[in-house]
Order: structure tokens, then C-alpha cells, then sequence
């Protein structure tokens, strides 16, 4: 009895768990493989019927009435400064409800930045600046603290105007 018992736990049990963990790792690729397939016959299938995405109308850009949102994040423990978001407008909204979706796209950006904080349990918090102020001079967003801002258009000029090539930004 004690040989069998032997057998089962050192060689039955191992034996199954792992071939338990092959078909679930087996049925996590073919699931994704089919899930992906899936994905891309019905979009080929909406292309084919004439359904394909259509491009967003943007609308004009008044920089001078609607400035990108600055959102620091600070350390809870020392008061480092961590990292800064910009919350740039949208462009696709209509005029008359440009700041509300801006707002909105702000507290959605700050919940997805609280969610992963509470997620890697890192004590933080953030100031969230309404107040940038476009400086023509050095074509900068300027904060009130006096830190600058360089739109993403502008850094890769300026990028290739240092000698550095885009492609070697990583």
C-alpha cells in the first residue's frame, strides 16, 4: 500500500499538473490565435462590404483659448516630483463642447494614473495645471514654476536640429 501510495503523489500527481498546465497554456495560444483570426475576418469582411473606417473630421486649434492640461504626479513620501503628463484638447469634439470634453479627458487620464498607482501600491498625487501659457519666443508650452514644454511636433525638429535623427531617439 505504501508503494502505491508513493507512486501516486511522487509520480501520478506531478505528471498531471503538468500536463494540466501544457493544455492550459496550449488553450491560451489557440484561443488568442482564433480570437485575433476572428478579429481580423470581420474587419476584412467590413472593408469588403465598404465599411471601412472613415477618417475624424479635427477641427481648428485655438491655442490661445484651449491650452493643454498639465497633470504632475508627485511622490506621497518625499514630494518628488515623478513624472508630467500633457492633456492635449481634442480636436475631434465640437467647439462649443471642447472644454468639457477636455475636462473630462483629464479625470479619465488622472483615474487611469490613480488606478495603476493603487495597482503597484505607490503612495502618490498629483496637481493638475490649467494655466500653460504658450511662449512664442522658444515655442514652448510654459507652466507657471517656469518649466517648458515642447509640443511633439516641435521635439523632433528640434531633435534633428541638435543632430540627433529621429530614429535614434531610444
Amino acid at each position: 500500500m505504501e508503494v502505491i501510495r508513493r507512486f501516486y503523489y511522487r509520480s501520478l500527481i506531478p505528471a498531471w499538473l503538468a500536463l494540466a498546465e501544457i493544455a492550459k497554456v496550449f488553450g491560451d495560444k489557440v484561443g488568442g490565435f482564433i480570437e485575433e483570426a476572428a478579429a481580423r475576418v470581420a474587419l476584412a469582411w467590413a472593408v469588403l462590404r465598404g465599411k471601412s473606417p472613415k477618417p475624424v473630421e479635427k477641427r481648428w486649434w485655438n491655442r490661445a483659448t484651449e491650452t493643454p492640461a498639465l497633470v504632475d504626479v508627485y511622490s506621497w513620501v518625499d514630494d518628488r516630483l515623478i513624472f508630467s503628463v500633457l492633456v492635449w484638447p481634442s480636436l475631434e469634439s465640437v467647439a462649443d463642447e471642447a472644454d468639457y470634453v477636455h475636462r473630462q479627458r483629464v479625470e479619465e487620464d488622472t483615474g487611469v494614473i490613480a488606478k495603476g498607482a493603487a495597482d503597484k501600491a505607490w503612495s502618490t498625487y498629483w496637481e493638475v495645471d490649467y494655466g500653460l501659457v504658450w511662449d512664442h519666443k522658444r515655442q514652448v508650452w510654459a507652466a507657471g514654476d517656469g518649466f517648458a514644454y515642447e509640443p511633439p511636433v516641435l521635439a523632433t525638429g528640434s531633435l534633428e536640429r541638435r543632430g540627433v535623427l529621429p530614429n535614434e531617439q531610444m
